[in-house]
């Protein structure tokens, strides 16, 4: 019995890797590519793994995780990324399969799972200062292109449900943190969303990439020299606000860095990033800028979300209570951010 019984029937997955072997055989299945090297790049969110094809053409696959927000969002990202190129917008071609579908589903012992084909986005993360005002232009492009899509509708809206409440349930199922932390998060966000129920009115919406922090695009430059960025990792994409948008590169920069003010380098790339979107023809209205230190305060709960949302797969260590508790001195110090430019 014990030699034929394949798992132990009382094991529960919470999240399965698969071998790059594996996403061989289905991406020849599904897409007819014949592959020459493929290997995992980074699991996490998603699992990434990198694939090149016999004539040499480099691609990503996606494999998306079963996240708690809800089903997979493919549809309207993968559309919306074909109407991008559509355009002309730099960003990371979906491949479609060779029956002509976006992506394709696959049974894991967890459930259903999307695996999407991307063509590989040459270049390297922005790190000069013209890196991020080409960084900025593509996100104005994205966001003025955006307006005329018509595809499937995103699953989601970035709105303070989902940035803020979503993050306040999953606060309550970690094992370790104590009723006087968790009222405290509790009048933050109710705090947050109260601000942003009496500013939204006057703020700009978009279809926001939903996760600009300066690593989901790459600056490649061309035979002649000339640089311009393209974006990838439309996923957390969706209808939201223009400063949450933007507030994410700067948001990125004070957690890497843990400062609770901007320093020298973040001020010099957000003003050369502002400049990149309003010279590609965006618009930031001076409710949009004021509006940056809230949206960087929610960005930084969505955030936590993602972690705490994840207990079952990544345990309490992203997420320690310790680190919870410090948090919320940086929640305050960061109302007052200062992100003006002139």
């Amino acid at each position: 019995m014990h030699a034929t019984q394949r798992y132990d029937p009382d094991l529960v997955t919470a999240h399965t890797t698969a071998a790059a072997s594996s996403i061989v055989r289905w991406v020849e299945q599904h897409h007819g590519l014949a592959v020459q090297q493929c290997h995992l790049i980074r699991r996490g969110l998603n699992d990434n793994y990198a694939l090149r094809s016999v004539d040499g053409s480099r691609y990503v696959v996606r494999l998306y995780s079963i996240r708690p927000r809800g089903d997979f969002n493919a549809d309207f990202e993968l559309s919306l990324l074909a109407h991008l190129d559509a355009h002309g917008v730099a960003v990371a071609v979906p491949v479609p399969t060779a029956q002509g579908r976006t992506h394709v589903e696959l049974r894991f012992p967890e459930g259903l799972r999307a695996m999407a084909l991307f063509r590989h986005a040459p270049g390297a993360v922005p790190d000069t200062l013209e890196d991020f005002e080409q960084t900025g232009g593509t996100l104005a492009r994205i966001h003025m292109t955006a307006r005329d899509y018509a595809g499937p509708p995103s699953r989601y809206t970035l709105d303070g449900s989902h940035l803020a409440e979503q993050t306040l349930a999953y606060l309550h199922t970690h094992p370790e943190l104590d009723l006087e932390l968790l009222n405290t998060y509790r009048q933050l966000v109710q705090g947050l969303l109260a601000e942003l129920a009496q500013a939204k009115g006057g703020l700009s919406r978009v279809i926001c990439h939903g996760d600009t922090h300066g690593f989901n695009n790459h600056i490649a430059t061309n035979a002649d020299g000339a640089k311009s960025a393209v974006f990838f990792d439309f996923d957390d994409a969706g209808p939201g606000f223009l400063a949450y948008d933007l507030c994410v590169m700067p948001w990125s920069y004070l957690t890497r860095k843990s400062l609770k003010e901007p320093d020298e380098l973040l001020l010099e790339r957000w003003a050369h990033y502002i400049q990149g979107y309003r010279s590609a023809g965006g618009e930031v209205t001076p409710a949009d800028m004021a509006a940056l230190p809230l949206f960087v305060q929610l960005r930084h709960l969505w955030n936590m979300g993602e972690a705490l949302g994840r207990l079952h797969h990544w345990g309490t260590s992203p997420m320690p209570v310790d680190w919870l508790r410090k948090q919320v001195d940086v929640f305050a110090a960061w109302k007052a951010l200062d992100l003006q430019t002139p």
